[in-house]
């Protein structure tokens, strides 16, 4: 995607017709990073209502298939990027206008959401390796920082939680494309490919992202997204 199209799409996720709800677009990216990582595979029809947060008024349909074109293919980029092991180019927004800080936080953030669209036990008991790799993006959303507060336990100091955030900005792009690998690598040493636990969509019936049209006309179109 042209840097254009991203900021078009940016635009269009801040815009009314989304009434505030829809996902900036640095969470958004750490969101789909995370679907793509899944162990199992995640719809359209399932992430898509988490991206939006709700039902846009679009001004013509047409305003409506260029939105969905440009979010698919967004989607799609991260989708080839991780496969290829290429760190991930994160987008990243700073914590203040005009200041050099960046926001990981709402990346960080977004991330989890998708990886709790999984049916999977992410850190169940055996998976050292991937609690290991989700440190830093737990770490930067500020998870360890509210359980401490809600418990009432005293937090680090700053200065060690300085020293952590940045050894884990530094190990962030690296732990993402080693979560995708964690789970490929899973999923090819299963014994029996995963049971559908949803219907097969005909390329004549309607697209479940609820564009309104056939669904080989939309997600269809494109193997990646299914």
């Amino acid at each position: 995607m042209t840097h254009q199209e991203i900021q078009q799409l940016e635009n269009w996720l801040a815009s009314p017709m989304f009434s505030g709800k829809a996902m900036p677009l640095d969470r958004l990216q750490g969101f789909l990073a995370a679907v793509v990582s899944s162990p199992d595979i995640i719809l359209p029809s399932v992430w898509m209502p988490e991206v939006l947060g709700c039902a846009p008024t679009y001004d013509s349909m047409e305003q409506a298939q260029a939105f969905m074109d440009l979010l698919m293919r967004f989607y799609n980029e991260v989708a080839s990027t991780l496969p290829d092991k290429k760190p991930l180019k994160l987008i990243l927004k700073p914590k203040v206008s005009g200041e050099p800080d960046m926001d990981y936080q709402s990346w960080c953030e977004g991330y989890i959401s998708g990886w709790s669209l999984s049916k999977e036990e992410w850190l169940r008991p055996g998976n050292e390796p991937l609690k290991k790799l989700t440190f830093p993006i737990l770490f930067l959303s500020g998870a360890f920082r509210e359980a401490a507060e809600f418990s009432g336990q005293k937090y680090i100091p700053d200065a060690d939680d300085l020293k952590v955030q940045q050894d884990c900005v530094a190990m962030l792009p690296q732990a993402v494309t080693g979560i995708y690998n964690f789970w490929l690598t899973k999923r090819r040493l299963a014994p029996s490919p995963a049971r559908r636990e949803t219907p097969k969509v005909g390329r004549n019936e309607l697209c479940p992202c609820g564009s309104g049209k056939k669904f080989k006309q939309c997600c269809g179109a494109n193997r990646i997204v299914h």
